[in-house]
């Protein structure tokens, strides 16, 4: 295979796949258990962009990722070595500190899944993202437990992955929020702590290259929405009114509408 082949684990309607195919990657397939989910994933990257080189064995819908390894274990293991990067996150409600931040939440759970497929395909590569409560310990009886972002680091190591884990901030790279996320990179070629430094190091260049800067506000990205620019009848959806969009009025408007 090609050496910039990925797959898409936890893929809700593909932020993370939309982001590699931009960068020139491939992918191979994707899981994603919401059925409203992956049907916007595959009408935008399945269907219009051919982004996935899907494969024969695993049909084309939505799918449980336990349900997955139950039933094409085989085809997994015919994997190693062919796969140079998994992305994707267990799913965050259950860490979320804007949530219940529940340490039963069923979903939890969903990591020792995550650890399992990545024990079967050994994808070269592994970028990891979840909510900044990923990294906090749940409290207990006995105190305060292993936060699940070190769980997860360790049973990678123990697989031979490098790890390295650290918060981002993603108005640092243009988003118009204060977006902090827990990203973990874990690899079988490199030291994952060049990622990060790359990452400050060209921040600069990329901000500059969207023609964006730190520190968007949400004026800048939303004020084509207001309501005083009109409404019209939704096409979709009887007795109800969608918005009209007004001239963008920012750089950062300008490039969320490149391509459409």
């Amino acid at each position: 295979m090609d050496t910039h082949v990925y797959i898409d684990l936890f893929a809700g309607c593909g932020g993370l796949s939309l982001g590699l195919h931009n960068a020139g990657w491939k992918g191979l397939f994707a899981i994603e258990k919401n059925k409203d989910a992956f049907h916007t994933f595959k009408y935008n990257l399945i269907d219009k962009l051919k982004h996935f080189d899907w494969p024969d064995w695993l049909p084309v819908i939505n799918h449980d990722i336990n349900e997955v390894l139950k039933n094409y274990g085989p085809h997994l293991y015919s994997l190693q070595g062919k796969i140079s990067l998994a992305v994707g996150g267990p799913p965050c409600q259950g860490f979320s500190s804007a949530g219940r931040r529940n340490e039963n939440d069923e979903r939890n759970k969903l990591v020792n899944s995550y650890i399992e497929f990545i024990k079967i395909v050994r994808p070269r590569n592994i970028f990891l993202e979840n909510v900044q409560g990923f990294t906090f310990g749940f409290k207990n009886n006995k105190g305060v437990g292993k936060p699940y972002s070190l769980e997860v680091e360790d049973r990678l190591k123990e697989l031979g992955y490098q790890t390295k884990g650290m918060i981002v901030d993603f108005a640092d790279y243009g988003i118009p929020q204060r977006r902090k996320r827990f990203i973990l990179i874990g690899s079988l070629d490199f030291d994952p702590q060049s990622f990060f430094e790359d990452l400050i190091k060209n921040r600069d260049d990329f901000l500059h290259a969207k023609g964006m800067k730190m520190g968007i506000i949400l004026k800048e990205a939303i004020s084509d929405l207001l309501r005083s620019n009109g409404v019209a009848e939704c096409p979709d959806s009887v007795g109800f009114k969608s918005g009209i969009y007004s001239d963008s009025t920012s750089k950062y408007q300008q490039l969320m509408r490149k391509g459409k």
